[in-house]
């Protein structure tokens, strides 16, 4: 086989025709530089004769490694902005809240008071009610001394209905101060509120004094007795 082929390629094609048999038979690419047309033909018959079956694929290899980061580009600009989009549909109308201005029947609310002050011959504390109370007048009391109408305590203020109590913190918060009485401020507004005055004992001497109140609204009239019923 060898002695045909170096007859028809000579010395130099033959070692041309072995090399690309060693390569086909590699699965490298080659060319054959240097041939001419017929040899050519012949290395590739020769490379094709000898050239075995594809071996089967081998492993995957190891990944390389990792490239450079490159650098970060600059921050584009900001876009337009957008058009405003249109206004939603009108919701329902909910129901009216309520408008309670009147304390109910037997219901009691509460407050604070205090006063600071000094060579006055009087002090006057207003305590307005945030809901009216309904004529006829209140009776305002101490605590001290209506204690069966007035059963709650500064912290906890309380009153019998009809009654507006007076409650007074224990010293230091009250020093040089004796109330000596009460005045609605008018008969139209006497629901509204009302003031209470306090006088010193010594009047070159500072006083002061601070508290809590509450008032409780009648119970209903029974129209035919005309007594208060049963809260």
């Amino acid at each position: 086989m060898i002695r045909r082929i170096h007859d028809k390629l000579g010395t130099a094609g033959l070692v041309i025709a072995v090399v690309a048999l060693i390569a086909a038979l590699g699965g490298t690419a080659f060319a054959a530089a240097g041939l001419n047309g017929k040899q050519k033909k012949e290395v590739k018959k020769i490379a094709k004769q000898f050239a075995g079956k594809q071996g089967p694929k081998g492993d995957p290899g190891s990944p390389g490694a990792q490239g450079a980061k490159g650098d970060q580009g600059a921050k584009g600009d900001q876009g337009p902005k957008g058009e405003t989009g249109e206004q939603g549909p009108e919701g329902e109308r909910g129901p009216p809240g309520p408008t309670e201005t009147e304390l109910p029947d037997g219901k009691t609310e509460t407050g604070v008071w205090s006063f600071r002050g000094i060579n006055q011959s009087n002090y006057w504390v207003n305590i307005s009610f945030p809901l009216r109370v309904v004529p006829p007048p209140l009776t305002v009391g101490n605590a001290s001394q209506s204690p069966e109408k007035c059963p709650g305590n500064p912290e906890e203020p309380a009153a019998e209905p009809g009654y507006l109590c007076i409650y007074i913190e224990p010293e230091p918060a009250r020093a040089n101060a004796i109330r000596t009485g009460s005045i609605f401020p008018s008969e139209l507004n006497r629901s509204g509120g009302v003031t209470v005055e306090w006088a010193p004992q010594e009047i070159e001497n500072e006083s002061y004094a601070r508290g809590t109140w509450a008032v409780t609204e009648r119970c209903p009239i029974d129209p035919e007795t005309e007594e208060e019923e049963e809260c």
